[in-house]
């Protein structure tokens, strides 16, 4: 009696094993979780703490305030994305730069972004853009413009494949070519006119095709 118990269990563990065997190696041979994906469309909109300077000699004193910025794009292949992008800021005046107490400062780009470990929830990133920027005091109907390049890179990290926190630092520079005030405006010698400056952001990434 007991020989025949111990052999009917015997058989009912063989019997389980051989069961589950499929679904263990369906499991053992399924593909890593994937978190994130930087392909498709690319929307981000951030927080921007902006510092500018306008003495060419030296990056010590500057001008501070903070901002919006927002960029749309594509994401061609997991490490290459192309965007444009708008940002504006205000900002406390405390150099000869600008003239008045505060001014915006606004412009637009154009760039290209490489992601680096995409399909991991930590993906950290470079940036280059090419920019059109303005400053623009209000009070005394009077705007500088010119343009320039942004260079830095961040960190995004996906709550989910489609949302992810971001934190970016970039610098960049370049020159005022022209100055409007009001309806009349000159050219400017680009050697005196340029700029320097500094932008640290936090915001979120969407990838809505996800």
């Amino acid at each position: 009696m007991i020989q025949r118990s111990r052999t009917a269990l015997i058989a009912l563990l063989l019997g389980l094993s051989v069961s589950l065997l499929p679904t263990t190696t369906a499991v053992a041979q399924e593909d890593p979780e994937i978190k994130s994906n930087t392909e498709r469309l690319f929307l981000q909109v951030s927080l921007d703490g902006q510092s500018l300077d306008y003495r060419e000699e030296a990056f010590s004193d500057t001008d501070n305030g903070g901002g919006l910025s927002i960029r749309a794009g594509w994401g061609v292949s997991e490490l290459v994305t192309i965007y444009a992008g708008f940002m504006g800021a205000t900002i406390d005046g405390e150099t000869n730069g600008i003239t008045g107490d505060e001014y915006s400062w606004s412009g637009g780009e154009l760039g290209v972004r490489l992601n680096f470990r995409s399909g991991q929830s930590l993906v950290p990133y470079a940036d280059f853009a090419l920019r059109g920027v303005a400053a623009t005091e209000d009070d005394l109907n009077l705007e500088f413009r010119g343009g320039g390049f942004t260079l830095g890179g961040g960190v995004s990290y996906f709550v989910t494949p489609a949302v992810a926190l971001d934190a970016g630092l970039r610098f960049g520079g370049g020159n005022f070519n022209e100055v409007q005030v009001g309806n009349i405006s000159a050219g400017l010698d680009e050697d005196d006119f340029g700029y320097g400056e500094g932008r640290l952001s936090f915001g979120l990434t969407f990838y809505p095709l996800r």
